[in-house]
């Protein structure tokens, strides 16, 4: 028994035998705690929930960091603490506290955030990547770690949370954003000076999506100020990184709106869903109708990756044709389709709940709403 959860599943529904990351179970982690809130048996999550913790224990430091990897026949390979690992542990943490409301899990979210400060705090703001080569700098592990701090702030009172979700929105808009172009950079030297290459920076729509929905979520939990940054954002990525023939996310673009690689995975697809539906709701009347047509057709962009024969994998990358490349379905995925899948539902209880006519007035400027065919789709 390896415990933990699988690397991959292929197309046919093997597992093959492969080296894992640690923090792969930390994400299923939270799929499970999702999958239980939108309906899944809870005591069958609550049972993965404790096999995953378990495993992390066993791939922990005694001061709670995370290390990172593991070989095939799962001797430990990789003793390095990543940024990215610690933010998706803190996130698990958080998930199982809810569903499980075992204060261990509080605990050691706190032990590992002291940890992470003393081992991995920048001087100037944020977060060093990792112990072994701390540069280059990148934004996209503080997003996860914005991500968990907005997790912990719905169930702790601890200011902690509040503070590590407001230094991050403010290093991201003092450094990460960039409102020459309205988008989001990823690499910085030590001093959080920007990489770019011959004056141009590698941009990634998928993260410009998901830091509009952090942006938007923060704003609505705290009431603290974002401008037009998460509208310029999901705007420069919709406008030059989705394909305008395949109409799905490209995995980069140019700070001038190249393509700097248009294959397309999975992911960037569940990002764009959850930006235009956090956008459609905080907009209102033709600005939130437009901002659900683009959500509908994220749906559809992301349903191509999903028609496979076997149920419960998964495409993971769309070449430029529109083909599929061949090869296993990455387990890590699961967290934001699951995600996206919970964004989606919560949004349509809410629209539900508020009543079309409420929102849009007039009935004859009601729009038709999206087709409950999206969610039978996704389940």
């Amino acid at each position: 028994m390896r415990g933990g959860f699988c690397e991959s599943i292929s197309q046919e529904g093997r597992i093959p035998t492969s080296a894992r990351r640690v923090r792969v179970t930390a994400r299923q982690i939270y799929s499970f705690c999702e999958a239980a809130r939108l309906g899944w048996n809870k005591t069958a999550a609550a049972a993965c929930l404790r096999h995953g913790y378990r495993f992390l224990l066993n791939y922990s430091a005694p001061d709670g960091l995370l290390f990172h990897g593991l070989s095939d026949d799962d001797s430990l390979v990789d003793q390095d603490h990543h940024l990215y690992d610690q933010a998706f542990l803190l996130f698990a943490y958080a998930h199982s506290f809810a569903h499980l409301q075992d204060e261990d899990y509080r605990r050691r979210a706190l032990l590992t955030l002291a940890s992470l400060k003393e081992r991995l705090g920048h001087d100037a703001g944020g977060f060093k990547d990792h112990t072994a080569a701390p540069y280059p700098l990148r934004s996209n592990p503080h997003m996860h770690l914005l991500e968990a701090a907005l997790a912990w702030m719905e169930l702790d009172a601890n200011p902690t949370w509040r503070m590590l979700a407001d230094e991050i929105v403010a290093l991201f808009k003092s450094r990460f954003y960039d409102p020459d172009h309205g988008v989001v950079r990823e690499f910085f030297h030590a001093d959080w000076s920007v990489i770019d290459e011959d004056g141009r920076s590698r941009i990634e729509p998928g993260h410009n999506f998901e830091w509009a929905w952090l942006l938007i979520r923060w704003s609505q939990a705290t009431g603290g100020k974002i401008g037009d940054r998460a509208e310029r954002m999901i705007a420069f990525a919709e406008q030059h990184g989705v394909d305008p023939v395949r109409r799905v996310a490209v995995n980069e673009v140019w700070s001038d709106g190249l393509i700097a690689d248009g294959k397309a995975r999975l992911w960037p697809q569940t990002e764009r869903l959850k930006a235009w539906l956090a956008l459609a709701d905080v907009r209102e009347g033709q600005g939130r109708w437009s901002a659900e047509q683009n959500a509908l057709e994220a749906c559809r962009g992301l349903f191509a990756y999903l028609d496979v024969d076997a149920r419960g994998t998964w495409h993971d990358v769309m070449l430029e044709d529109g083909s599929f490349n061949a090869g296993p379905a990455p387990a890590s995925s699961l967290y934001h389709i699951i995600c996206a899948l919970g964004e989606l539902m919560r949004y349509l209880e809410r629209q539900t709940v508020t009543g079309a006519l409420d929102r849009y007035g007039d009935k004859a400027e009601v729009p038709s709403p999206m087709p409950a065919g999206i969610i039978m789709g996704m389940l």
